[in-house]
């Protein structure tokens, strides 16, 4: 992996020895009460300031802002309808290799991705811990892609392998094809169709919570979660009861857009929680919508009507 990416991976966010003592605070508890979820510091980045986790539903929050929406529901109506910021500060985010104009697209290599044949099993990620089978599956996809694309370096850390590659219609560009190493994370079993159920067996797993807030952040990025109309409203760990367990929550907010001009858009609160049992290192995840209200944009405006 380029420097830049293995240093990001590797850094302990300074939220965590705040969210475990939340955790310590029967986290837990108030997630499946459908909860808000204590993060501690945390904000947009390039915006002024945290944004609190979503969790909590309309009769909790502030008073009304005069638009009709509570001025919880106002702030996160605006900051979706902005797109920014899209993830808390100290979310840890890929960044694009150094010195490379073109677009970069980065890819987890899956098992359908080198299938002889087309396969109706569920989709996952592959992992290995033999750069040569991920130089193989490298391959194998760009073989199958048009137009083709040149290997042009090798990086690996200890989270995985990373294949670079430049389509030949664009030297400016570059595709990264990516394979975690089995020594830190299994993905088999998870079905990437799903958002709730099983996600692999994490077995790199030393640096506790922080690993497991990593990996929650990391993922996020690969899935319909990072795309337009989608914020990450904030990024939280707590440990579980006895301290068997970490659970990792990312609290979202979603916009659904009217299909007519001037119509009522949705925009739904959720939150996606990976939890980590700490003695086996199996990994499940699970996706619920907290809340959902309706808005729209007027003059300029955030108002309240009904979806």
């Amino acid at each position: 992996m380029p420097q830049h990416a293995s240093a990001a991976w590797s850094r302990v966010d300074r939220r965590t020895a705040c969210a475990r003592l939340a955790g310590l605070r029967a986290l837990l508890a108030a997630l499946s009460a459908s909860a808000a979820l204590g993060a501690c510091g945390g904000g947009g980045g390039g915006a002024s300031g945290p944004v609190a986790p979503a969790a909590a539903p309309a009769s909790q929050s502030a008073a009304s802002s005069g638009s009709g929406l509570s001025a919880r529901e106002q702030q996160i109506s605006e900051q979706i309808y902005a797109g920014s910021p899209r993830t808390p500060i100290g979310f840890r985010l890929d960044a694009d290799p150094v010195g490379v104009s073109g677009p970069v697209q980065t890819q987890h290599l899956k098992n359908a991705d080198v299938a002889s044949v087309p396969s109706t099993s569920p989709r996952f990620e592959l992992c290995t811990d033999d750069v040569a089978q991920a130089t193989a599956w490298s391959e194998a996809r760009a073989a199958a892609t048009t137009p083709y694309a040149d290997l042009v370096e090798s990086n690996s850390d200890a989270r995985m392998f990373e294949l670079v590659r430049v389509p030949r219609n664009d030297a400016t560009a570059r595709v990264r094809h990516r394979v975690f190493r089995c020594a830190h994370l299994d993905r088999a079993g998870t079905d990437l169709a799903a958002d709730t159920g099983t996600a692999g067996l994490l077995r790199a797993r030393s640096a506790g919570g922080d690993a497991l807030q990593a990996l929650g952040e990391y993922l996020w990025q690969f899935t319909l979660f990072n795309n337009a109309d989608h914020v990450v409203l904030s990024s939280a760990i707590a440990a579980g009861p006895g301290g068997a367990s970490w659970v990792h929550g990312l609290d979202l907010a979603r916009l659904t857009r009217a299909g007519s001009t001037g119509g009522c858009d949705r925009i739904d609160l959720l939150r996606w929680t990976h939890t980590l049992d700490n003695a086996s290192g199996a990994l499940t995840r699970r996706l619920e919508t907290l809340q959902s209200f309706g808005a729209r944009r007027s003059g300029g405006a955030v108002l309240a009507c009904s979806p």
